[in-house]
């Protein structure tokens, strides 16, 4: 199999807005060093940024104008502006080196686009693939939200897994989905105040779990969700 490689250039939108190319645009002869410095990104993508005619030779100015079909005077002059403005290194060797290359540069191997172009003529898997990016960023902007509400100091009631997070980080024990679910049942109230801290929750929940006295009776050995929710309904009748 092939194992040929493409690349691109990912100009940001907003590239001829950069302080640096408005600067240098605004030159004598600015429009013509923009271009020149393009045409070096797209001659040194695929080496990485460095641009050299050869392993023993780096490239001179003269043959930069040559390879860029620019005149040479505007070559040494934009090589002397970009190199001021940290847009491109001459490194001791000679060789020219694009600094932005490395965050501006793509690139797909032979295998990538018949995979692409196979997905562009079946629209299901694409859907597919839609589909689960959308699942993953619909998850990401609840996080988001609930720490938007957390920062603002709203209660956000927790899930199962993380009361089950907590417990194991503090060493607590509680049944987190008997806690959850007694809680949600209750809409997140205690008393006739809405819940505030719901860690201050689990821990007074364990505490009364371990403070409730133990009641001899053979014909009932309920099971540890029936047990942390019944204990809690009592104890909740209690306050």
């Amino acid at each position: 199999m092939s194992d040929r490689r493409y690349y691109w250039l990912k100009l940001k939108r907003d590239f001829f807005k950069r302080h640096d190319i408005r600067i240098i645009e605004a030159m004598p002869n600015g429009k013509d060093y923009i271009l020149f410095y393009l045409k070096l990104l797209c001659e040194s993508i695929d080496h990485d940024g460095s641009l050299r005619f050869s392993e023993k030779i780096p490239y001179s100015e003269t043959m930069l104008a040559t390879l860029t079909d620019t005149n040479v005077d505007i070559v040494r002059s934009a090589i002397k502006v970009f190199s001021e403005l940290g847009m491109m290194e001459v490194l001791d060797d000679g060789t020219y080196f694009m600094a932005e290359v490395e965050r501006l540069v793509g690139s797909e191997t032979d295998w990538a686009v018949k995979k692409r172009l196979y997905r562009e003529s079946h629209p299901a898997i694409e859907d597919k693939t839609r589909t689960k990016k959308d699942n993953v960023r619909q998850e990401k902007e609840k996080e988001l939200e609930k720490e938007k509400e957390i920062k603002r100091g709203h209660f956000v009631p927790p899930t199962p897994t993380e009361v089950r997070q907590y417990c194991e980080e503090s060493s607590h024990h509680i049944d987190a989905d008997a806690f959850v679910d007694f809680y949600a049942s209750k809409n997140w109230m205690v008393g006739k105040n809405k819940m505030k801290d719901w860690k201050a929750a689990v821990r007074n929940w364990e505490r009364k779990d371990k403070e409730r006295p133990v009641k001899s009776n053979q014909n009932f050995t309920p099971s540890g969700t029936d047990y942390d929710a019944l204990a809690y309904k009592i104890m909740e009748g209690q306050q």
